[in-house]
């Protein structure tokens, strides 16, 4: 089976999200923001995690987390950070990938959410998907885009939920899936926290 992309998937949902605004909201190219040099989130202190990614090539960069017991295959949850160098802004970079999880998901909900970052060229959204392609399971996808005019830098926290016919609801069919889904409910909600507490920073260490 051939494995969904990941960043086409997760930035996919942006643009539902964005549509609903177009006539308030226009995407346009970066311009008077700060150039990026760092995003700084804090992986949540109540797992303990490892580093299975780490590449940089070309101005591009790379790197994922997942708990320190699993694999990339059984992992319940996952945080990537992804830097791609582009001059799109956030909404703009963000359309990129609708197509693939359009036809990926069975059912899909998109919302926006707040952040505390104050960086004016952003995007932070949460997108429920009830199944992904031909697995066994949905996801809740907590995407964060920042973007300068030289790159787009994501953070992408990804949690598995059980598999079901509506995006943002789940009817556990046995006491397995129960479990599952108590537990994806609390990685859910950290990975919300991480991504709303996600900042930029200049050179010169100035966060926002």
């Amino acid at each position: 089976m051939k494995k969904l992309n990941m960043l086409n998937a997760f930035v996919a949902g942006v643009l539902l999200t964005m549509a609903g605004c177009a006539s308030t909201e226009k995407a346009e190219k970066p311009t008077n923001v700060d150039k990026i040099a760092v995003i700084k989130f804090n992986l949540p202190q109540q797992l303990q995690w490892k580093q299975v990614k780490s590449q940089q090539k070309d101005g591009n960069a790379l790197m994922e987390w997942i708990p320190q017991n699993n694999d990339s295959s059984n992992t319940p949850v996952k945080v990537i950070y992804q830097r791609l160098v582009s001059d799109k802004s956030a909404v703009d970079f963000a359309k990129l990938g609708i197509q693939p999880l359009q036809k990926s998901c069975s059912d899909l909900k998109v919302s926006q959410l707040g952040a505390i970052s104050t960086y004016k060229n952003k995007v932070n959204v949460e997108v429920l998907c009830s199944k992904l392609g031909k697995n066994k399971f949905g996801t809740a996808t907590y995407l964060s885009v920042f973007a300068d005019g030289s790159a787009n830098h994501l953070l992408i926290s990804e949690v598995k939920l059980p598999e079901s016919n509506k995006a943002g609801t789940i009817n556990p069919k046995n006491a397995k899936e129960r479990q599952w889904a108590q537990t994806a409910s609390v990685l859910a909600k950290l990975m919300q926290q991480l991504n709303a507490n996600a900042v930029v920073c200049d050179t010169n260490k100035n966060c926002q």
